[in-house]
């Protein structure tokens, strides 16, 4: 509804980490199989104004901008993990 469209640039954390796939996957519990990832250490919300919303529409975009990265386990709370099945 807004008369302008916005282009944001942000930080992602992404990369690779030391990993190793075990043998005999299907004798290992799930828990076992879990890979660390590139994730969020510190992560905060920017916020930005759109211009031209009309009065009824709240104007603000928020965002996450990676603050620092670490590799660990994907926690769902905050970031998109996929999972492929085996």
């Amino acid at each position: 509804e807004c008369a302008y469209c916005l282009t944001i640039n942000t930080t992602i954390c992404a990369g690779y980490c030391m990993t190793r796939d075990v043998n005999g996957k299907l004798f290992l519990p799930k828990y076992a199989l879990s890979q660390d990832v590139c994730t969020y250490r510190d992560f905060m919300y920017m916020t930005a104004e759109i211009p031209g919303c009309p009065r009824h529409v709240t104007p603000y975009f928020s965002y996450p901008v990676a603050i620092s990265c670490k590799c660990g386990k994907c926690n769902t709370d905050y970031s998109d993990c996929i999972h492929e099945a085996i």
